[in-house]
């Protein structure tokens, strides 16, 4: 506090810059220093507020956690600082982060921070196309690519990595967004074909996929089997619009409900905690 109160009354431009240098310094020997962390972001802020050209200074930020997070595994505090950093990103920024972020994360798959990293990113970009008032069909054409171009990467991964739960994790997110557009899509504009159900028969088909993969000597087939079933679990109760959806394509994979595919896939310890918290218990 009393270096921060010395700081303000100095109201320095390169003192603050020299301050930066000395907490990357800091965070060099100990990354997951809070209060580092905390000190650092104080005097971005004090720099944003001089109003400095913060484009520069945001792309080296971004590296510098980059750095720190392939030396330092996990290390969410370095993830969260680079998600605080997004509301000063401009528009291509965040898209290039985004981008850039893709290949570390095929890298990283176990790795939760980076997935919900993108997930900022994403967010953030809605935020910005709807603050600037661009054309309606213009922001939503380019929303839907980058959120089909994501789910598509995502089951990418799902198949190619077994048993990531961070993995799962990022498409229902994904999913979740996807379904409530598709569905205001079709009240709007209704058409013969049906995106939710194609995209609905999608996921079935995934599901699955994961159901009978064969068992591997690592167990890890049976992890994403159970993945995949809770994952369909969510989207039913997330989005109760397409539950007689999912019920009705359920048949598809020779079984004849949630029920079933719970007692499918899942551990019998996990599989009557789930059936309970679900409603599905006999």
């Amino acid at each position: 506090m009393e270096l921060q109160m010395v700081l303000l009354e100095k109201h320095d431009f390169e003192k603050l810059k020299d301050e930066l240098q000395l907490c990357a310094l800091i965070l060099s020997y100990s990354p997951k220093n809070e209060s580092t962390w905390s000190h650092r972001r104080w005097v971005l802020k004090q720099v944003a507020e001089q109003h400095q050209d913060m484009a520069e200074l945001v792309e080296k930020e971004s590296v510098l956690v980059k750095e720190i997070a392939e030396r330092s595994k996990m290390n969410y505090r370095a993830w969260r600082h680079r998600c605080w950093l997004i509301p000063y990103m401009t528009r291509k920024q965040a898209l290039d982060e985004l981008k850039k972020s893709t290949r570390w994360s095929e890298l990283h798959v176990a790795d939760n921070c980076c997935f919900h990293y993108r997930r900022s990113l994403l967010l953030a970009l809605l935020d910005k196309c709807l603050e600037n008032g661009q054309d309606s069909l213009s922001w939503k054409s380019e929303t839907y690519t980058l959120w089909k171009e994501e789910l598509r990467w995502n089951e990418m991964l799902i198949r190619r990595y077994q048993g990531r739960e961070s993995l799962w994790n990022h498409r229902r997110f994904l999913s979740q967004w996807w379904i409530q557009q598709l569905l205001d899509v079709e009240e709007t504009c209704p058409s013969t074909t049906s995106q939710v159900d194609l995209f609905i028969t999608q996921e079935i088909g995934l599901l699955s996929e994961c159901l009978n993969d064969p068992v591997d000597e690592f167990g890890e087939s049976c992890i994403q089997a159970e993945l995949s079933a809770l994952y369909i679990l969510w989207v039913s109760k997330q989005v109760p619009a397409v539950k007689g959806k999912l019920e009705e394509r359920l048949h598809s994979v020779s079984v004849v409900g949630l029920k079933d595919v719970l007692v499918r896939a899942c551990r019998p310890e996990k599989r009557w905690l789930w059936m309970n918290l679900v409603g599905l218990a006999d």
